[in-house]
C-alpha cells in the first residue's frame, strides 16, 4: 500500500478516536507547549460526564484554554501528571486533578520511555513527499512517542517543521490522523524594565566573542540578547530557541562559525513564541532541535567551548541554594534543564554560567528580596550551591566557585537591595554563617 493510501485510510473523526483508541485505562502522553488540544479538550469533558475514565495522561505546559479547573475528579478517574507547570497546570492542581514529577529535563525522555505509555496523542506536520510528518520544535516530544505502543497525531498545518535529530515520523509508524488545524501559541514578552537592563549589561561585559549562548525567555534574557548585538560569531547550543535568538542569527552575530560541537547550526531542544520564529525555523536547516537527551545532557553541554548558560532564579538563599520553580511548597514551573546547563558548563572549557535575577520581587505586600537568609520552608532546590558559579542582580555579580559559606554570604549581601543588606547580614551572623 502507497505512504497516501494509508494515510488516507487512517484518517478519523474526533468520535472515532475515542471509540477506537482512547476507550479508558490507559497511560495517554498529551505532549507539551503545542498541545492537541482539540483532542485533550474533548477527552476531559468525556471524563468530567462519566462517559472515560481510567486516564492516566503524561505531559507538560499545555498551551491554549484547557479546562484542568473544571476537572474535578479523583486519581483512578483522571491524573495529570506533568514535568513543567503553566497556567493550566497551575489551575488543575488547584482542582486536585494535576501532579508534579521532578525531573531534569535530560531525564525527561527515559522517563516516557519507561512509564508504559499506551498512546501517545500529538501534533504533527502533514506528511511530507516521503510519507513522514514531523513533530515540529519539541525535543520532549519524541520520548512520549517513541515510548508509547500507539501514536495519535493531531495534523497541524501551521505546526513548523523542523530538522533534528528525532523529529520526523513515517505514516506507516502511526495509528490514527485527526486533521484539525490549531493556531500556535503566540508569546508578547514585555520589554525590560531598568533593572533587568542593569543586570544584562553586568553579564554581556563577561561574554567573549565567539561564545556559545543557552538563554531562556523574559525580560533579563531579552535584554541580554539586545547587549550580545555587539558581539561577533556566537554559536546557539540551548534549551529553548527563542525570538531573541532569531534576531541575532538573523543579524549574523550568531553563525555558529566557532562551535567545536555541533558546528555551522544553532542547536535548540525546543521553541515556543511569535509567528516571526516559526517562520524561521521552518524547514531551516541552519536550526536543528535535538531531544533533550542530548540539548539537556551535562556531557553534551561541556563539549562546546565557552558555553554561557543564563538563567534565573525564584529566590536564592545566602549559603547559593537557588530556587526557580516553587513559592515556598507551591509549584509554579520546574526545574527544566538549569541543573543541567549549571552543571555541563563546569566542564566547558571557558564556560561560565549566571543565575540573573533583578533584586526584589514586587509583590502586594511590597517589595520582597530575592536574596534570602534561608528559602522559605518548602521551597524546591533547583540548583545545588555545590554548582552554581555567578549570581547577579542589578547591584553586581558575585562569584560563588570555590567559595566558602561566610564569603558567599558577604557576596550575595553585596548585591542585594541595598534596603535589605542590614537585615541580611544581621540573619546571617545570628544562623552562625557569618562572624
Amino acid at each position: 500500500m502507497s505512504w497516501t493510501k494509508e494515510y488516507e485510510e487512517k484518517q478519523v473523526s474526533l468520535q472515532q478516536i475515542f471509540e477506537s483508541h482512547l476507550t479508558g485505562n490507559q497511560k495517554v502522553y498529551i505532549g507539551g507547549l503545542h498541545t492537541p488540544n482539540t483532542i485533550i479538550n474533548e477527552m476531559l469533558q468525556r471524563i468530567r460526564d462519566g462517559r472515560l475514565s481510567g486516564i492516566d495522561a503524561w505531559g507538560n505546559w499545555i498551551n491554549g484554554h484547557v479546562t484542568l479547573n473544571e476537572t474535578q475528579v479523583g486519581p483512578e478517574t483522571f491524573r495529570y501528571h506533568t514535568y513543567f507547570a503553566g497556567p493550566n497546570e497551575r489551575a488543575g492542581m488547584a482542582a486536585g486533578c494535576v501532579a508534579h514529577i521532578p525531573v531534569h529535563f535530560s531525564d525527561v525522555n527515559r522517563m516516557l520511555r519507561e512509564v508504559g505509555l499506551d498512546y501517545a496523542v500529538v501534533q504533527m506536520t502533514p506528511p511530507d513527499e516521503n510519507g513522514y510528518c514531523n513533530i515540529g520544535p519539541l525535543g520532549f516530544e519524541p520520548g512520549g512517542v517513541q515510548g508509547a505502543k500507539h501514536i495519535i497525531a493531531q495534523v497541524n498545518r501551521n505546526l513548523p517543521r523542523v530538522f533534528g535529530d528525532s523529529h520526523d515520523y513515517h505514516v506507516s509508524q502511526i495509528d490514527a490522523f485527526l486533521l484539525q488545524d490549531e493556531e500556535l501559541e503566540d508569546i508578547v514578552v514585555p520589554d525590560p524594565t531598568p533593572e533587568e537592563l542593569k543586570v544584562a549589561e553586568l553579564i554581556v561585559d563577561r561574554i567573549p566573542d565567539g561564545a556559545c549562548i543557552q538563554l531562556g525567555i523574559g525580560g533579563i534574557s531579552n535584554a541580554i540578547a539586545k547587549g550580545l548585538e555587539s558581539k561577533q560569531h556566537l554559536g546557539a547550543f540551548t534549551e529553548m530557541y527563542s525570538d531573541a535568538l532569531v534576531e541575532l542569527q538573523m543579524k549574523g552575530v550568531i553563525d555558529n562559525s566557532r562551535k567545536n560541537y555541533f558546528p555551522g547550526k544553532s542547536v535548540g531542544g525546543y521553541s515556543t513564541g511569535s509567528k516571526r520564529l516559526y517562520d524561521f525555523i521552518n524547514q531551516n536547516p541552519e536550526v536543528y532541535f535535538t531531544s533533550y537527551e542530548t540539548v539537556c545532557n551535562p556531557e553534551c553541554i561541556a563539549k562546546n567551548d565557552n558555553l554561557m548558560s543564563l538563567n534565573t532564579a525564584v529566590s536564592i538563599d545566602l549559603t547559593g541554594q537557588v530556587c526557580a520553580e516553587s513559592i515556598g511548597p507551591r509549584q509554579y514551573s520546574a526545574s527544566g534543564g538549569q541543573m543541567n546547563f549549571v552543571q555541563g558548563v563546569k566542564n566547558s572549557k571557558g564556560g561560565m554560567s549566571f543565575i540573573a535575577v533583578t533584586s526584589v520581587a514586587h509583590t502586594k505586600k511590597g517589595d520582597v528580596s530575592k536574596i534570602v537568609p534561608m528559602l522559605a520552608q518548602g521551597s524546591a532546590i533547583t540548583s545545588l550551591r555545590n554548582d552554581v558559579q555567578y549570581i547577579a542582580t542589578e547591584y553586581g555579580v558575585a562569584d560563588l566557585r570555590w567559595a566558602d559559606v561566610p564569603t558567599r554570604a558577604r557576596r550575595l549581601i553585596s548585591i542585594a537591595h541595598p534596603d535589605f543588606r542590614d537585615e541580611l547580614a544581621f540573619e546571617a551572623k545570628k544562623m552562625g554563617i557569618l562572624f
